[in-house]
């Protein structure tokens, strides 16, 4: 019992990260909601076990979408990761929006309630009131003064920094010539030495060379269709979320820069198992998507020549895997 008792702690402690593959959030709503509800049940998971998370809670930042499918993805949200507080930063007509359907919802969830009593009588209120789903407590809080809206370049320039980021870390301070001299202070540093040292950052990436051949390319597309378009009473026939893999002759100059996410071996047996059982159908690509990838890489060259990929890698050493998860997501120094 202890054994497994740490192991699935262990799970639950990992790091998840998922991959959605996009800067376009509207691209795959299917994936997007499906993704929240995977990170919801890992949330779930680590706060059952973790005292001092269960204690504390969590807090959910949504996107700055709320038109439409943004709309629809909060919604989302509240549900997967069972909020219980909503707080709406200065945005009457959103905060509008969610007041009616909480009202709505909490109408629907009386009405159900006072059906369950009458097909049950003998059920106490208790146990009936438990199935019931809560209903978020809305909050609306003024925006500060002063505050403006990030624009399209702010936000492209954060999301380049932050890839660099996570391949280079942050910037080292300089240091001192005189450092090895146990009377140097930071005052000693000069402004001119600090601006004409070369920037020293924590970490150093490596280049991955890696044959064309041993990698697998999975994209991501998408199948779902609207209500209105299914026959009567029907539903979906197949998972909407589909991927493609593409052979080796894809594999060219086009991806150059592109961001690719590093699949874990354990869901690479998993999507290959469920791949054969399926004859190449069914739902292998949740096998890949809504687990949590191992980390990413940048294409530096495709060599077509001598049919090699150069890989800019946080971290020397082969890679987990040869199957990689890529989209529109593209990063040059």
């Amino acid at each position: 019992g202890g054994a497994n008792g740490n192991a699935s702690n262990a799970a639950v402690m990992t790091p998840l990260v998922l991959w959605y593959g996009s800067m376009d959030l509207t691209a795959h709503p299917d994936l997007y909601k499906a993704q929240l509800h995977k990170l919801g049940t890992a949330v779930e998971g680590r706060l059952a076990n973790d005292v001092d998370a269960r204690a504390s809670g969590i807090i959910v930042n949504t996107s700055g979408l709320i038109e439409d499918v943004g709309y629809s993805y909060i919604l989302e949200a509240i549900q997967a990761f069972k909020i219980n507080v909503v707080l709406v930063l200065g945005h009457d007509r959103l905060y509008s929006m969610l007041g009616t359907h909480f009202k709505k919802q909490a109408k629907e969830e009386e009405e159900r309630k006072k059906k369950m009593e009458e097909e049950a009588p003998q059920t106490t209120p208790q146990s009936s009131s438990s199935t019931l789903t809560p209903i978020p407590k809305l909050i609306k809080l003024p925006r500060s003064g002063g505050v403006v809206s990030r624009d399209a370049a702010f936000r492209r320039a954060s999301r380049s920094q932050s890839i660099k980021r996570y391949f280079y870390g942050d910037i080292l301070p300089p240091k001192s010539p005189d450092a090895t001299n146990a009377n140097a202070t930071a005052s000693s540093i000069s402004p001119t030495t600090a601006a004409t040292s070369p920037l020293q950052y924590q970490f150093t990436p490596n280049l991955i060379e890696t044959p064309i051949h041993s990698l697998h390319l999975h994209k991501l597309t998408s199948l779902s269709l609207t209500a209105s378009l299914l026959p009567v009473s029907s539903k979906q026939s197949t998972d909407p979320i589909q991927i493609t893999t593409l052979p080796s002759s894809e594999i060219t100059s086009k991806f150059q820069h592109s961001v690719w996410a590093v699949c874990h071996p354990s869901a690479v047996e998993k999507f290959e198992r469920a791949d054969a059982a399926s004859n190449g159908g069914g739902k292998k690509a949740r096998e890949l998507f809504l687990a949590g990838v191992a980390g990413f890489v940048v294409v530096e060259k495709v060599d077509a020549e001598r049919e090699m990929v150069s890989l800019l890698s946080p971290c020397g050493g082969s890679l987990p895997s040869g199957h990689m998860l890529v989209g529109d997501v593209a990063w040059m120094e």
